[in-house]
């Protein structure tokens, strides 16, 4: 009587040019299981290049852990981490996987690690919601395994917002306990800036109501920024004293910046030795941070040299363009009464009539650095 045959493929016996071929048609989270068998399914699993992956982590309810191409959402895998061994609704579907840990800080930390390892992906994204579920001691580690990576030496882009109220309390803890540097900091839809212990390059707002104080604006360091937020004209002259004297904000490249008051420029410029230009003459341009297509077009301003040499030139926002029309003679109007404190000025007719232009005390508050 022959033998049953075993329905049991001996994919470890197979050549191990003809096992990469097999690994190649799985998923991150095929690989990623095979590879946690033994030492030998690691070193095989890292021989399989998956193209143009990268790697996110999502901190609210759990530890969720986004492996995928950018390009396209219907190609990202999910690890899910939970917090100790309750019973979670489990999502039933090929892209993701379900962990439960009673030490989710100290194995999400394992998890991304081994990601990088075997798919040679970046780690280019964080999102932190807090949710209360989520247990101080799980936090605490995994702070201390962020902050204590060497190669993790800034964040590219970090996401934080509070979907409940009282959820500031738990993101007023990490953003003060995470010590690393920032590439993009969106505070999302969020009415509060949190303590920030790094520098940040470019600071992100979604609404004009959120309020950043002096403090933020030099703790931070910022390369870019459009905010709004609590300035005042007294603070706007010193901050550029300091940034003049080279005391902060040396990292300036372009900030607009919605301030709590109508700007008066004889504050703003006190012992500053700022050389006014002539808005008909002058125009700088200047590449947005935000949109690489769009072209700031700065007419006039003020030039501030720093002590190194550096020039940087402010103003308000409302004799910005992004054409390349003149400016009205309206426009003109207002810039020399405001900035250049004169009250008459022959205008130049070959400059444009606007009957619509109407400069609004909210316009009066937009006030603009740019460093080239």
């Amino acid at each position: 009587m022959s033998r049953r045959p075993s329905r049991k493929f001996p994919l470890l016996r197979l050549p191990r040019l003809a096992l990469i071929e097999v690994i190649k048609c799985w998923n991150p989270i095929e690989i990623y299981l095979f590879s946690r068998v033994s030492r030998k399914t690691k070193k095989i699993s890292k021989l399989v290049k998956k193209q143009y992956l990268t790697l996110g982590l999502t901190v609210s309810k759990c530890y969720q852990v986004n492996l995928g191409a950018s390009c396209s959402l219907s190609k990202h895998w999910y690890f899910r981490l939970y917090p100790g061994l309750r019973n979670y609704e489990r999502y039933k579907n090929e892209r993701y996987l379900d962990i439960y840990s009673k030490n989710a800080g100290k194995s999400v930390g394992k998890l991304i690690d081994h990601c990088l390892e075997i798919f040679y992906c970046e780690f280019r994204r964080m999102r932190v919601t807090i949710d209360p579920i989520m247990k101080s001691s799980n936090l605490n580690v995994f702070m201390n395994w962020i902050n204590q990576h060497e190669k993790l030496t800034k964040i590219p882009y970090l996401y934080v917002g509070s979907e409940e109220d009282g959820d500031e309390f738990y993101l007023n803890w990490f953003m003060q306990n995470l010590k690393k540097d920032i590439g993009i900091l969106d505070l999302g839809r969020c009415h509060y800036v949190w303590k920030v212990n790094r520098k940040v390059d470019n600071l992100t707002l979604n609404s004009r109501e959120k309020l950043i104080d002096l403090h933020h604006l030099i703790r931070m360091d910022c390369v870019y920024m459009d905010v709004g937020g609590s300035l005042t004209n007294r603070d706007l002259n010193v901050f550029m004293k300091n940034w003049k004297e080279m005391k902060t904000n040396e990292r300036v490249g372009f900030y607009l910046i919605h301030v709590k008051e109508i700007l008066d420029w004889s504050i703003i410029l006190e012992g500053l030795d700022g050389e006014i230009r002539d808005v008909r003459t002058v125009r700088r341009e200047y590449i947005s941070p935000w949109n690489s297509t769009q072209i700031f077009k700065v007419n006039g301003g003020v030039d501030i040299t720093r002590s190194d040499g550096k020039v940087a030139t402010i103003g308000m926002t409302f004799h910005m363009i992004f054409e390349d029309e003149p400016l009205s003679r309206e426009v003109i109007r207002d810039y020399q009464r405001l900035i250049q404190n004169m009250e008459r000025e022959e205008m130049d007719m070959n400059f444009v009539h606007d009957e619509e232009y109407k400069l609004t005390a909210e316009h009066r508050k937009e006030f603009f650095v740019m460093v080239k």
